[in-house]
């Protein structure tokens, strides 16, 4: 029995702590008809390039826009991450893909399409990668590294390999290997 004027002590119950889980990342299978070539013999991947551009006709987030510079060029990357953090898959993970050009690892060898693949987050110039994008890149990129068993040091940009080259641009490597540790 409580006599009137006693304290009521309630006792205090933790609050829930829910796990946040992030969600995979959209996936568009979008295969090109150009831009790759699929090797005869399996391919050894162990390197990672990333890219950087935007579409010059309109929007320039504009996927297939970016899409259309590609086939005129007659280059891929493997994947594309557009702004809202989709991902498109252009070129099989095995096919060797136009997107290294002539560039050169730090350890000298060269033919780098030959070993490695390629994404391109799309963004202009003046910009930085958003959350959204770089989100994507880290789950992308942490599968692909465990898949194929691909170093943290051969994560590495187009002007890491190609000295003229200059994406990608306004990127944050060490942010990138942060979220992929």
């Amino acid at each position: 029995v409580i006599k009137p004027g006693t304290p009521v002590v309630t006792p205090i119950t933790p609050p829930v702590v829910q796990e946040i889980t992030k969600k995979q990342p959209e996936i568009i299978q979008q295969f090109l008809d150009e831009g790759y070539y699929l090797p005869v013999a399996p391919k050894n991947t162990s390197v990672i390039i990333l890219h950087s551009g935007s579409s010059e006709n309109g929007d320039p987030y504009d996927i297939e826009n970016v899409i259309g510079l590609y086939k005129t060029a007659k280059v891929a990357t493997h994947y594309l991450i557009g702004r809202d953090g989709v991902i498109y898959q252009l070129v099989p993970d095995n096919a060797i893909a136009y997107h290294a050009g002539a560039g050169k690892m730090p350890d000298g060898r060269g033919n780098v399409n030959d070993f490695s693949i390629g994404i391109s987050l799309v963004y202009k110039e003046t910009e930085s990668p958003n959350d959204a994008q770089y989100e994507s890149l880290s789950w992308l990129v942490k599968g692909l590294k465990e898949k194929y068993d691909i170093q943290a040091e051969n994560i590495l940009g187009y002007k890491d390999i190609a000295p003229n080259k200059t994406t990608p641009w306004n990127f944050d490597l060490d942010k990138l290997k942060l979220l992929i540790s």
